[in-house]
């Protein structure tokens, strides 16, 4: 510990050393290059690597080639004229965030929608089953729609994350200020969809059970000629099958998953199960990071004792950067990722080392957050969904619940065994922090008659919203589209925006072949780049949900839909494309041109945000780039289809 502490306070200077070395490498590499290979060579590399950077560093992307990189869908020369000949029928099925931005879409195309959910209000799962109080990992900038800014109620700015009741007041909002509360069949279910053959097409017939004023009835609706299915998958909890969990029930122990919390109506009713006992948490996604928080520092009679219980690591990030007081999520930047995913990952991962050995003063936070680094197989924290929330962090530093690196092995009576040889006894309750289990609409809610019903998995679908079956005629919005940072209604809302799109005949779907080979194509993707969970997107209770990554999948469906960013803007707006670069990253990006812009609007949010990251994180990213570029360029030529030069 001696010998520790000496090495510590003597390379103090070490991290800092590092970061300045990488922010001067660029010069570093230039200078080697001209004292070896000459004046003429090292010009030619900064020509190159400068067009290199023209063409890459607006744009994130994901790891391996993917054959989604390229435009694929086509428009088809319509004149407005005709286009008004060709209003469709559309349902919408589900009325959270997705299924209220696809409504909404459809409806500037000038469609005729119905949306249709069980629910008695808008807000899906979040809006109608999480727990009170509960808050949002991302903030209303990132979270929001392109087109509704989020405005606390006396009109001033909202930078702080929501709250479950805040959020489902801003979808409300929107509902109304777009008339898709015009559209509402709220407490109606669909139980069927029948599929006609007709020689124009398909078209499709729903059977609706109702349950408005306590009397249920059914009907059929229809006939539609789009279907679009904006349904959440968080439906049946997942309860490991553990040895001994029912003798421990039978011995009086409490077993309780996140999402029974959620039918609580206050924060005091739905976490008064736990006052003054042993509880035992397994798990520790977003969801469980927030309950940790909540039981163990905000409710008036926590727990006697808390064990909170991982088998892997998280890359913990907190809502608010402690640094500067602003939102953490402002720190997603394009420039930040658009580095290659293997030099992010290392100089999270490097950084994060250097941060804790080389501190010279002691921060059990601060050490915890990077003992959870470590804890993810490999050190990989930029190939999985961050946990934005660190309370519970606070809570174990200061002792009020003790962190297990351990699965539960198996029960016996009210004493739990844990696989790394710890034993937890007289638990009161456990509580499950693990998922959902798969969730196949068309055998458990939805009934398809006419036809098979369409592919379930996500990475099936061509661009995770058609499949190649049913072409346009079906579309999946919010589903299997998880990001490892971000929001999902905002690439809920692209998918949505390309559907209308599509219906309305603005955009093309390639062939069922093309579509089936780029789907194949995606699923290759997920399965290299975030692990056989996501091979066919089936393969466990959470991965059947499948994620992405969400700048360069936003800015997939943005180049279909035609609104992507330009990097002609570096020259004709380079002080907007430097706020896009190294602002914010937000869906607002997307409004700035092409079908649907609002340019006005988009520019005034997206340089009002402030930039969150630091002035010596930003030169870091920034180095880093310019320094892979000098060594990348010859790419373009080897390679052009890969960064957008052939076309």
């Amino acid at each position: 510990m001696l010998l520790s502490n000496a090495v510590k306070r003597t390379f103090f200077w070490i991290p800092k050393a590092v970061h300045w070395l990488v922010v001067f490498s660029p010069l570093l590499i230039v200078y080697s290059f001209h004292a070896i290979f000459g004046s003429r060579f090292t010009a030619v590399s900064i020509l190159g690597a400068a067009f290199f950077l023209y063409k890459t560093i607006l744009f994130p992307r994901d790891e391996e080639k993917n054959s989604l990189s390229s435009q694929v869908l086509t428009t088809n020369g319509m004149t407005n004229t005709t286009m008004e000949a060709c209003k469709k029928r559309v349902a919408v099925i589900g009325a959270g965030p997705a299924g209220l931005a696809t409504a909404k879409a459809c409806l500037e195309n000038g469609h005729q929608v119905s949306t249709y959910d069980s629910s008695e209000k808008v807000g899906g799962e979040f809006g109608n089953r999480f727990w009170p109080g509960g808050k949002l990992t991302s903030s209303p900038y990132v979270t929001c729609f392109s087109d509704f800014e989020p405005k606390t109620k006396n009109g001033k700015k909202a930078w702080l994350h929501k709250t479950k009741e805040e959020y489902a007041h801003y979808l409300e909002e929107y509902a109304e200020y777009y008339k898709v509360n015009d559209t509402l069949h709220l407490q109606e279910a669909v139980v069927k969809v029948k599929v006609n053959e007709t020689d124009a097409g398909k078209t499709f017939d729903l059977t609706v059970v109702s349950w408005k004023d306590g009397t249920k009835t059914m009907r059929t609706d229809g006939p539609f000629d789009h279907v679009a299915l904006c349904i959440g998958g968080n439906r049946t909890p997942h309860i490991p099958n553990i040895p001994g969990l029912e003798d421990f029930k039978k011995a009086g122990g409490e077993v309780l998953h996140s999402a029974d919390l959620g039918s609580k109506g206050s924060v005091d009713e739905a976490f008064k199960w736990c006052g003054g006992k042993r509880v035992v948490g397994l798990g520790m996604g977003e969801s469980m990071a927030d309950i940790y928080g909540i039981m163990l520092d905000e409710i008036k009679n926590p727990p006697k004792d808390c064990y909170v219980a991982i088998r892997s690591g998280s890359w913990v990030i907190p809502r608010v950067n402690p640094l500067n007081g602003l939102v953490n999520d402002w720190d997603s930047t394009r420039i930040r990722y658009a580095m290659p995913k293997w030099a992010h990952n290392r100089a999270v991962a490097v950084c994060g080392f250097l941060a804790d050995y080389f501190a010279t003063t002691e921060n059990r936070e601060r050490s915890l957050r990077y003992k959870l680094l470590q804890m993810i197989p490999g050190v990989k924290p930029c190939y999985k969904p961050a946990t934005k929330s660190n309370r519970f962090i606070s809570c174990i530093a200061r002792d009020k619940a003790t962190l297990i690196h351990a699965g539960i092995r198996k029960f016996e009576g009210k004493t739990i065994h844990f696989s790394d040889g710890t034993i937890v006894n007289d638990v009161d309750s456990v509580i499950f922090g693990t998922g959902f289990q798969k969730f196949d609409p068309f055998a458990e809610t939805i009934q398809f008659e006419g036809q098979a019903p369409p592919k379930i998995c996500p990475c099936a679908r061509f661009l995770r919203i058609f499949d190649p079956d049913y072409g346009a005629s079906i579309g999946f919005i919010g589903i299997g589209i998880r990001p490892l940072i971000g929001s999902i209604p905002t690439i809920a809302e692209l998918q949505g925006r390309l559907f209308a799109a599509v219906v309305s005949g603005h955009r093309i779907l390639p062939s069922p072949e093309m579509m089936i080979a780029r789907a194949a194509s995606d699923k290759q993707l997920a399965f290299q780049e975030f692990g056989p969970d996501n091979q066919n997107a089936l393969s466990s209770s959470n991965g059947w949900k499948s994620v992405t990554n969400w700048i360069p999948f936003m800015d997939t469906l943005a180049r279909e839909v035609g609104c992507q960013p330009s990097n002609t803007w570096l020259f004709s707006r380079p002080l907007l494309a430097v706020k896009l670069m190294y602002g914010p990253m937000n869906v607002m990006h997307y409004r700035l041109c092409g079908p649907g812009a609002k340019p006005k609007m988009a520019e005034n949010v997206i340089r009002m945000l402030p930039i969150g990251a630091r002035y010596q994180d930003m030169m870091f990213y920034t180095s880093i780039h310019i320094s892979l570029a000098l060594f990348k360029w010859p790419l373009l030529a080897v390679d052009p289809g890969t960064y957008g030069i052939d076309r």
